[in-house]
């Protein structure tokens, strides 16, 4: 070996080693940002499956309530047919309903009436 590749030799190697070591900070950065986007991914899907989860029970409440208030309206329409049958029923033999159109046909043929 002559003095010029005895002295570049050291030279060569450090520099095979930087290249050496940039390249493992690469491959080190990259991997490294591979798993933070790994970890970021998996809570984002743990976010999203809870979100599914919680839109499902609400939407299972909801529907409970929208059974229960159609069952109401039912009832309630049932009250009103009854209430309705029974007035039906009652209203020939109310003597408050003709009294009450009574005076309204006598004022309605006295206003007819000339003075």
């Amino acid at each position: 070996m002559s003095d010029c590749d005895s002295s570049c030799q050291p030279h060569q190697d450090h520099v095979r080693s930087s290249q050496f070591c940039e390249g493992w900070t690469d491959e080190g950065r990259r991997l490294k940002r591979r798993e933070k986007n790994r970890v970021a991914a998996q809570k984002s899907r743990k976010r999203q499956t809870q979100r599914a989860d919680q839109l499902h029970q609400t939407c299972e409440l909801l529907e409970q309530r929208n059974r229960k208030l159609k069952r109401e309206v039912d009832s309630l329409s049932e009250e009103q047919n009854l209430l309705t049958e029974a007035l039906s029923a009652h209203e020939p033999f109310c003597p408050i309903m003709h009294c009450a159109l009574a005076p309204c046909m006598q004022a309605d043929s006295a206003a007819a009436r000339p003075l």
